[in-house]
């Protein structure tokens, strides 16, 4: 296949392909497709043999076979009807209580000497004289003995009539081409049929060979023999109902149990179940019952015929209140049946398994929801094919598609075996299994190579692009691009040494050991090592002055640190929206500063400079404000394209790490910081100086419990330059109305995010939320937050009184000066002390109120 076939192919989405399998396998499915049944009754026959183990052999049923033994001893096949009445008399006479015939007996018995004898009485009881003849009718007698003891169809139906609990079978045609016509159906059928309420679905008939009319009245109920082959030949099912000229006939093995159990068919009801008092046996639509059978063979208490006609070991006790049922066992008489159980059984003991299965209600079902579970299933294996697989990676496919495979297969035969419940899965497997060979091949055969040629045509782009972005001087994009190219390219390489070389020069010296041991990853160039060793050694660090290529290189020495301005930069302590700050130290001092750099990479050209002198004059307003709580600034200053701000080098933290409930500080400490931020933030705006972003990252903690509020005016800075994309100046949560509203702001709006700060130190949550900004945003301009004692019980009234009015969404209702807010403050502390000292001294005090001195 070409590489533009190749490239067509996969333009073409790969949904409609899944979509298309999924149609062709439902159709298959609804059409009964012969591979899918096939597929299906091996698991049906697995699932049965497994569901054997759960069965018990009943003790209700007896088999009488005729085998070759009992033939050879009793006489050639067919035996007259004498040994049969001898039989069933003497089941009889054990006390058995459903006797089944499985022998139709259609013709009479014929013999030539009966006819004879026959005709002499007759001919005697004719003539007149003959009747007045004593000796001759001596003779008639005689010959009436003859004839009776010659008799076996007499013999045969005295015996039925005697016992008053034989059942007798027939056997329907549900072939067409034997319709007989304008036939009526004899009274005893009738007498065993169900008149039909309304048509359905149901087998057939078309003519029936039934007993000798004289056997047929005399039986207790009568039934037909008629089983159902599947297409593999497995007798798997058996019409319960068969419909014959306006009745519904029942089964030989139903008319047994129904005789043992006492009911008449007559009473029957057909529905989803077919009904006679409390016995219920669920059909489906043709009323046909799975048959559920108890194991492969001989699971059935045998008795041979001729040992039942000798009685040897035989008791009462072993036929009292059974079912016997009399049928030939012979495989030359009688062919076995195949079972779903792969084993060869005597009919007769089909017979018996279908009514242990009535007795016992030990039924496999197939409801017919179950159809719309499998196309439901087969829809679902659809919709993973067509949409998931393309879209996941082969090992993950694999496993997932394996797994359903695994699992389908496993709960359609735990279904059938545990539960009697049979699940089709053969076509929802088969589907899901097609549909992922067809899904991968397609990957591995066109995709792959396809996004092979893409990915060396992305290479090239990405080198192109990392080209322009590095003359750009944007050098993150720059590396951004080429990280999506194989390092071992020796042009990779070398982009990304130059790359290096430029961060270092902007003395990013991080981003600069970052790209060196990306290089490395493809293997050693050039003096990576050595390099990447003297950048993590800052005293070794060349400085190259970026705006000033011109000018002499100036090489430092190992004892010197490289430096911004004056100061000597000693290592990297973090980054933040705006630039780096780094631990530095004075040199004509000796005093060790924090160097926070601003950085001008995300404003437009031309505001550059606009956005420094601002820096700059802020920064100079904010220098000398000279409070102990307010972070001391000593100098700023511009080196090439940064501006730096030397600060007081703080050892603590800031108040973030405070904002979880498991490092929560105790309401005592809380109170002594929120004083503090307010006092200092009372001084800034005394002195004119407005911070704008108080939030708990911009508020320290140190070490020695002192605080410090940090970053005065640089929120300013940022927030008039009016081409800085994608910044949010000031961190919504903490913002205060006016300000997201882009109104002149002033210190009020400092207490406001003081109040939020207060709020989130106290609860750990924050007072506003929203799951976007714009959410947030308005919440904080037009809701009410949670009251804080709802959060926390043991807040005392007078804090919540004094958070709810920071948080007041009218600047002039809020406190108007720091002043006043720490006024109220220390007098709700001395109100919580003046309580805590009323309380007995065996009170233990709560633990909210702790920690709180005079």
């Amino acid at each position: 296949m070409s590489r533009q076939s190749k490239v067509f192919l996969l333009k073409v989405p790969d949904w409609p392909t899944g979509v298309l399998i999924t149609i062709i396998f439902i159709s298959l499915y609804l059409a009964g497709w012969g591979l899918f049944k096939t597929v299906d009754f091996k698991l049906y026959n697995f699932s049965s043999l497994l569901r054997t183990k759960k069965l018990i052999t009943p003790a209700r049923v007896i088999i009488v076979g005729i085998d070759n033994e009992s033939i050879e001893k009793l006489g050639r096949w067919p035996w007259q009807g004498t040994l049969i009445a001898d039989a069933i008399n003497k089941l009889s006479s054990y006390g058995v209580r459903v006797i089944g015939l499985n022998l139709i007996f259609s013709e009479s018995d014929v013999n030539r000497g009966l006819t004879v004898i026959r005709k002499l009485r007759q001919k005697i009881e004719s003539d007149p004289a003959a009747t007045d003849d004593k000796k001759v009718m001596e003779i008639h007698d005689s010959l009436l003995e003859a004839e009776l003891s010659l008799d076996n169809d007499a013999t045969l139906s005295k015996a039925i009539g005697d016992a008053k609990n034989v059942v007798l079978p027939v056997m329907f045609s549900l072939d067409k081409t034997t319709a007989m016509l304008k036939v009526k159906i004899p009274l005893y059928l009738e007498n065993n049929s169900l008149k039909l309420q309304f048509k359905k679905n149901y087998h057939s008939a078309y003519d029936v060979l039934t007993p000798i009319d004289d056997f047929a009245i005399k039986a207790s109920a009568i039934g037909h023999l008629n089983l159902l082959t599947s297409s593999d030949g497995v007798v798997r099912k058996e019409p319960v109902l068969i419909y014959y000229k306006e009745h519904l006939f029942p089964s030989f093995a139903l008319q047994l149990a129904l005789k043992y159990l006492r009911y008449d068919i007559r009473n029957a009801k057909v529905g989803k179940y077919l009904q006679i008092k409390e016995l219920k046996i669920p059909v489906n639509a043709k009323n046909e019952v799975f048959i559920s059978y108890n194991g492969k063979r001989r699971t059935f208490p045998y008795y041979t015929f001729s040992n039942l006609m000798s009685g040897k070991n035989l008791s009462e006790a072993v036929f009292k209140d059974k079912i016997v049922i009399i049928g030939t066992i012979a495989p030359s008489i009688s062919p076995p049946v195949l079972t779903p159980l792969n084993s060869k059984i005597p009919a007769v003991e089909v017979t018996a398994n279908m009514v242990e299965n009535i007795l016992n209600s030990n039924y496999i079902v197939r409801p017919g929801w179950f159809v719309y579970a499998e196309i439901a299933l087969m829809v679902v294996f659809g919709l993973f094919v067509s949409f998931a697989i393309p879209r996941m990676k082969a090992a993950m496919v694999g496993i997932i598609t394996a797994a359903a495979l695994i699992v389908t297969i496993g709960a359609g035969i735990f279904l059938l075996s545990y539960f009697g419940y049979w699940l089709k899965v053969s076509s929802p497997v088969a589907l899901l299994f097609v549909g992922y060979a067809v899904m991968v091949s397609k990957r591995f055969l066109i995709t792959k190579p396809v996004e092979e040629i893409k990915t060396e045509e992305s290479i090239e782009t990405n080198k192109m692009l990392s080209l322009s972005f590095h003359g750009q001087g944007q050098l993150d994009m720059a590396f951004e691009k080429l990280k999506g190219c194989p390092v071992a390219d020796i042009e990779v390489k070398e982009q990304l040494y130059s790359l290096g070389l430029d961060f270092e020069k902007k003395r990013l010296f991080n981003k600069a050991i970052e790209v060196y041991e990306h290089i490395l990853t493809g293997g050693a160039y050039r003096d990576l090592h050595e390099k990447i060793k003297r950048l993590k050694t800052p005293g070794d660090t060349v400085m190259l002055t970026p705006k000033r290529m011109d000018a002499t290189v100036i090489m430092e020495s190992a004892e010197k640190k490289p430096t911004i301005g004056r100061y000597q930069l000693i290592r990297e302590l973090g980054r933040g929206a705006m630039g780096v700050v780094y631990h530095g130290k004075d040199p004509v001092i000796n005093r060790e500063v924090a160097i926070k750099t601003l950085k001008y990479d995300e404003i437009e050209e031309d505001q550059i400079e606009d956005v420094r002198q601002r820096f700059l004059k802020e920064a100079e307003a904010a220098g000398k404000l000279s409070h102990p709580n307010i972070v001391k600034i000593y100098d700023v200053g511009d080196d090439n394209d940064e501006s730096f701000m030397a600060m007081e080098l703080l050892s603590g933290g800031d108040l973030t790490r405070f904002c979880q409930q498991s490092t929560r500080l105790p309401f005592g400490e809380v109170l002594a910081i929120v004083s503090g931020v307010a006092d200092a933030l009372d001084y800034a705006h005394a002195n004119g100086v407005v911070h704008r972003d108080i939030k708990p990252a911009n508020i320290m903690l140190l070490e020695n419990k002192e605080i410090r509020v940090t970053d005065f005016g640089i929120a300013r800075v940022m927030e008039n330059s009016k081409t800085v994309t994608g910044m949010v100046m000031g961190t919504p949560s903490y913002m205060s109305p006016e300000q997201i509203a882009g109104k002149k702001v002033d210190g009020r709006s400092d207490l406001f995010s003081l109040g939020v700060v207060f709020y989130e130190l106290l609860t750990v949550e924050k007072p506003f939320k929203g799951d976007s900004i714009a959410t947030l945003m308005y919440n904080i301009t037009s809701s009410e937050p949670i009251p804080i004692n709802e959060l926390d019980r043991r807040i005392p009234s007078c804090i919540v009184q004094i958070i709810n009015k920071l948080l007041l969404k009218k600047p002039e209702e809020r406190y108007q000066t720091g002043r006043d807010f720490i006024e109220d403050l220390n007098q709700c502390k001395k109100t919580i002390i003046a309580k805590q000292r009323a309380k007995t001294a065996t009170q233990q005090p709560p633990s909210a109120l702790r920690n709180i001195k005079p």
